[in-house]
């Protein structure tokens, strides 16, 4: 119960910075502490479903990420989502992840090649 809590308390956190809306990163950008795998597991191709982390991992899918929500990654909040996939953090964001937006964030994550997933 206190991990959904958690998790929607975060979600408020990090749209309420308005990196969602498309607006200019941060001026001075926040370090993001290294959470993720040193490795990302292999998988096919990235989905709104893939944790952020795992999408984060890689090279072309944080281009994505960066491209498409400016600001997510530089966060503060953003250890507390990074778990969670885009499908999830959509669901608790009040609307303001768009269906337009998740449709060009999975329009851009499907046009990176299996060949690219690899970040070695």
């Amino acid at each position: 119960m206190f991990g959904a809590f958690r998790n929607a308390a975060a979600i408020v956190l990090v749209l309420s910075c308005g990196c969602m809306g498309g607006c200019s990163s941060p001026s001075k950008p926040m370090p993001v502490a290294a959470s993720a795998p040193a490795a990302p597991p292999l998988v096919e191709v990235f989905s709104l479903d893939t944790p952020v982390h795992i999408i984060a991992a890689n090279p072309s899918g944080k281009a994505v990420l960066e491209q498409d929500i400016p600001g997510l990654m530089h966060n503060r909040s953003y250890l507390l989502v990074d778990d969670m996939s885009l499908a999830q953090i959509a669901s608790l964001s009040s609307g303001r992840l768009t269906t337009e937006k998740l449709n060009e964030i999975e329009y851009d994550l499907a046009r990176i090649r299996p060949g690219e997933l690899a970040s070695n």
